[in-house]
């Protein structure tokens, strides 16, 4: 609770959140909550996998990438990097071994 000599706003702020918090913290922890929120994960996923497919099967139709083509695209571009890294460490090593013949 805020002290007395608080902003007006503050004071509102907490008397608002003193008489929502405990209502919405026993709804938020009973079991039905949570299998409606189960349920709803649920049904967002039965729809969404469905829906995803069909625009990826719609951009690849286009021509065009999909975020899974994107992804992997930068996990190869990735590894391609960490192999040019170790390619150049390699090469200076070799270089810093030669001995120079001038």
């Amino acid at each position: 609770m805020a002290p007395a000599n608080s902003p007006a706003w503050r004071r509102a702020f907490d008397g608002v959140e003193g008489r929502v918090t405990p209502r919405l913290a026993a709804t938020t922890s009973s079991p039905d909550f949570q299998i409606l929120v189960q349920s709803l994960r649920q049904a967002t996923r039965l729809v969404s996998s469905p829906v995803g497919n069909l625009a990826a099967w719609g951009l690849h139709v286009a021509g065009l990438p999909t975020h899974g083509d994107v992804r992997q695209l930068r996990r190869q571009l990735g590894e391609v990097q960490r192999d040019m890294s170790a390619l150049r460490r390699s090469l200076e090593a070799a270089e810093n071994d030669r001995p120079d013949s001038t």
